[in-house]
């Protein structure tokens, strides 16, 4: 009797604690769920402080009429976006950015590319030649459009020094100060500095690149270009896309080159949004006036990236 009396006993217990497991189970569930959201916390608290709550703010500054002398500013609305989409000097800096851009990133492109089926090909020295390419790209913005300024330099410039060691009349160009050079000359900075980006990326992609498919070119009798175009640029399209579309907003955020180099003279032929934004914003205390023109160029830059990378995803590019 004491016995199933004690049996009795430990099973009405069991009884009463089981219901007890759920609710463990279900805190336990509860905290692992919530887990994850905890450790990016602090990656979501620091694109909040540094892109939403910066973005938040231009938009209230293009709404309102402030200056440096007139700090507290009055409500205009959508004005200052308006005069800056009807203003002459939106589109020549617009005009300038699309050239700028344009042309920098077809460059890159063309010489990175170039230049990373070059550093593919065994040859004595490859690894040296590897790590040195790679100085451009690291080299601080600021430096670059130093050395470059003391290249072009009218009177001491190496350029200009080139120029009349080979005969040619009247060297003394001055590269950075005339229109029809300018440009031209902050964009040579910009693929000189640029360039080993690209190269690095396609030079990884090449790594991948089937030999066997390259030496089935080779049986069938394709050239080398043909083995470029049909065999080799394919298997790499997938990284050259990101990377041109990483190139492209890089480009068109540059400051530094131009700012040291020209800040964007002669007569605003080599200003570009970043620039001409800094000038507004910090020259001429035209605060309202330099956001409207952010915001400007963040909506474009937007739709671009939108743009292509829909076209990645049609195109499977990014699989």
């Amino acid at each position: 009797m004491s016995s199933d009396s004690s049996s009795l006993v430990v099973q009405s217990q069991s009884k009463r604690q089981a219901p007890i497991l759920p609710h463990t189970r279900g805190s336990h569930s509860l905290f692992s769920g919530a887990l994850p959201y905890v450790f990016i916390l602090p990656t979501l608290i620091l694109i909040g402080l540094i892109i939403v709550y910066p973005l938040i703010q231009a938009i209230i500054l293009s709404m309102l009429d402030v200056q440096f002398i007139k700090p507290q500013g009055t409500f205009v609305g959508l004005n200052n976006v308006i005069n800056t989409l009807r203003s002459p000097i939106f589109w020549l800096v617009f005009r300038n950015s699309i050239i700028w851009t344009g042309v920098v990133v077809l460059f890159q492109f063309l010489l990175g590319l170039a230049t990373a089926l070059l550093l593919n090909q065994n040859f004595r020295g490859r690894a040296i030649a590897r790590a040195l390419i790679i100085l451009p790209w690291v080299t601080p913005g600021v430096i670059t459009g130093l050395l470059w300024r003391l290249l072009l330099e009218p009177q001491l410039g190496i350029v200009n020094g080139i120029l009349a060691a080979l005969g040619v009349p009247n060297p003394n160009i001055p590269w950075l100060t005339q229109g029809s050079t300018a440009m031209l000359s902050v964009i040579a900075a910009a693929i000189w500095k640029g360039t080993p980006f690209s190269t690095v990326m396609y030079l990884a992609a090449l790594q991948g690149v089937s030999e066997d498919l390259i030496d089935a070119a080779k049986i069938d009798g394709a050239t080398g270009f043909k083995r470029l175009l049909y065999v080799i640029i394919p298997q790499i399209e997938p990284v050259i896309r990101i990377t041109v579309l990483l190139t492209t907003i890089w480009t068109a955020n540059y400051f530094d080159i131009i700012y040291v180099m020209t800040q964007g003279d002669p007569l605003n032929q080599t200003h570009i949004f970043p620039t001409y934004i800094y000038e507004l914003a910090f020259q001429r205390g035209k605060t309202s006036q330099a956001a409207a023109f952010g915001l400007v160029t963040a909506t474009l830059l937007l739709i671009f990236s939108l743009w292509y990378v829909r076209e990645l995803n049609k195109r499977k590019a990014l699989d």
